[in-house]
């Protein structure tokens, strides 16, 4: 039976909870205008919208690699009043070598314009010998 893996990164940025929130959900195609060394580019089906089974197609650089990965995920889990998002890949790159593969931002307010944000990635490897994601949690980290 297949094991399920959990990683997570939690930043403090300089940033009201509802920006960031939209900036990787609504507002995400202007992401590569903001992190452009990171974020090549990203398609919306529906556009503007934070509705469970919207898709995004995410084109991105991980921190320790020179590829580009392309995703589309899936929203399988919105509840826009506490800023909480999950995405389940379900065509892409990050299949090759994870069963399953979702991604959670929580972004939590706080006093003073700064926000927690929270990133955690849930996956099933496909085989033991596929290392753990370490590169692409550093670039969620670093992406303020």
């Amino acid at each position: 039976m297949a094991q399920m893996h959990k990683l997570e990164v939690v930043n403090e940025v300089q940033c009201c909870g509802d920006k960031i929130y939209r900036s990787f959900t609504s507002s995400a195609p202007q992401l590569p205008k903001y992190l452009p060394k990171t974020i090549l580019s990203v398609q919306v089906n529906a556009e503007g919208e934070n509705r469970l089974g919207t898709d995004f197609v995410w084109k991105f650089i991980p921190d320790d690699e020179s590829a580009t990965v392309t995703n589309k995920a899936r929203l399988t889990a919105v509840d826009n009043e506490n800023k909480s998002v999950t995405w389940t890949v379900v065509e892409g790159d990050t299949l090759k070598y994870f069963d399953s593969f979702n991604f959670n931002l929580d972004v939590t307010p706080k006093f003073g314009g700064t926000s927690l944000v929270k990133w955690s990635v849930e996956y099933e490897k496909n085989n033991a010998d596929v290392p753990d994601p370490i590169g692409l949690m550093k670039t969620l980290e670093t992406m303020e």
